[in-house]
């Protein structure tokens, strides 16, 4: 986590020092849903956290870049314990910097397109009675895929909804067996936030 924070403080201040003229900032509050494809469970049943700050700049008149920092909760939960009672509960939270091409659409509405890599900050397995042990860990890192839709209230309150999905796995399944482009568990999200630009 230490790397992916001095990764991001040298990208700021390079992108700062190089278009300080042209530079915006802001925050970010929002909730993520999210589910976990591979744990047998459907439905973005994981209600969480997304909480952090961006940068960005323009590059054109018709689009822009932006790189983000955020705490967000991500996982599962099993609302079918009836039917499959032996399914566990997945929490995980993550330091996470999406970087974004934002292509304008009108003076109100941005396409997002982009890239995300996160940093585990804990992450566990829990049923209706706590955590669990002896469970196979998750990956340290996650790298995914975004693609979204940022609407202007106004111009400094964006409304932004935003589907992302792992590329590599978040974890092994629990037999530790891989299927061809199915090597374990991924995150899939759809992401719920207002942002305002100072």
């Amino acid at each position: 986590m230490k790397k992916l924070l001095n990764i991001l403080l040298i990208l700021i201040y390079s992108f700062n020092y190089s278009y300080s003229q042209n530079f915006n900032a802001g925050a970010i509050l929002g909730l993520s849903t999210t589910q976990v494809s591979g744990d047998n469970l459907a439905g973005f049943h994981k209600a969480g956290l997304l909480l952090g700050g961006f940068v960005n700049r323009d590059l054109n008149s018709e689009m822009n870049i932006q790189i983000e920092m955020t705490f967000i909760q991500k996982g599962s939960v099993n609302q079918k314990r009836e039917k499959f009672p032996d399914i566990a509960n997945i929490n995980l939270n993550y330091l996470e910097v999406p970087l974004i091409i934002k292509l304008k659409q009108s003076s109100i509405l941005q396409i997002d397109l982009g890239i995300q890599i996160a940093a585990l900050i804990n992450g566990y397995y829990s049923d209706l009675y706590g955590e669990l042990e002896n469970q196979i860990k998750f990956n340290k890192l996650d790298l995914g895929a975004l693609i979204g839709i940022s609407y202007y209230l106004n111009p400094k309150v964006i409304l932004n909804t935003r589907l992302s999905n792992s590329i590599i796995p978040i974890a092994e399944h629990q037999s530790g067996q891989s299927y061809y482009f199915n090597k374990g568990k991924y995150n899939t999200g759809i992401n719920f936030s207002l942002q305002y630009q100072l």
